[in-house]
């Protein structure tokens, strides 16, 4: 009863949201889903997340050809939305910010807002690690987004990239396997190093 109730509560108070939303330019039209309300619904709710976390739109960044960032941004229906992001500066340094929000990413909120928010500095080894695994799983002609089936609790996977003038986003709900899995844990445990019980991880 409680997810049922919750799935709805959160699709009227991310319909609201829809119009502040679609101006944040967060996302490429049809970036998310072929279909244009999906589309634009599920935007419309990652950007609000982003906004919370006071993340920047890495779809912005792509008009600087020196720009070179990617995040991973992780929405779960009962625990915590969370952002960790790398961004790559020209000398050859980069730094990790990770960004937590309060409540339930998969609830609307009262007051929504940021609660935990972390730069330092990364290794080079762990940034050639992340490098890697991009170019292993071929992350650039990963489809955005695919036919899979949606649930009303699970998570949204969201890792999006930046390079050389060219934005990508890649979604997946809840993946057991595959790419978007694998790094997105790479994200979250190799490089933020977040302690996250296994339970807490779908």
């Amino acid at each position: 009863m409680r997810v049922l109730l919750g799935f709805a509560v959160i699709a009227v108070a991310w319909l609201l949201a829809l119009v502040a939303s679609a101006q944040d330019a967060y996302f490429p039209e049809k970036a998310i889903s072929d279909d244009p309300w999906s589309d634009q619904f599920m935007a419309g709710w990652y950007s609000r997340e982003l906004r919370i976390l006071e993340e920047p739109s890495l779809f912005k960044r792509a008009g600087n050809p020196s720009s070179e960032s990617y995040r991973f941004l992780w929405l779960r229906s009962f625990h915590r939305p969370l952002a960790v992001r790398l961004d790559l500066r020209p000398d050859g340094s980069s730094i990790l910010t990770t960004k937590v929000a309060n409540g339930e990413a998969g609830f609307p909120r009262t007051v929504a807002h940021l609660v935990e928010n972390i730069s330092r500095p990364l290794a080079r080894e762990q940034v050639q690690a992340l490098l890697a695994q991009l170019r292993r799983v071929d992350f650039w002609s990963l489809p955005s987004h695919t036919d899979e089936e949606n649930g009303a609790d699970g998570a949204e996977w969201i890792i999006e990239g930046v390079k050389e003038g060219k934005y990508h986003v890649v979604r997946r709900w809840s993946p057991e396997k595959g790419p978007i899995r694998e790094l997105g844990l790479v994200f979250v445990f190799g490089m933020a190093q977040m302690n996250i019980p296994k339970d807490q991880v779908y």
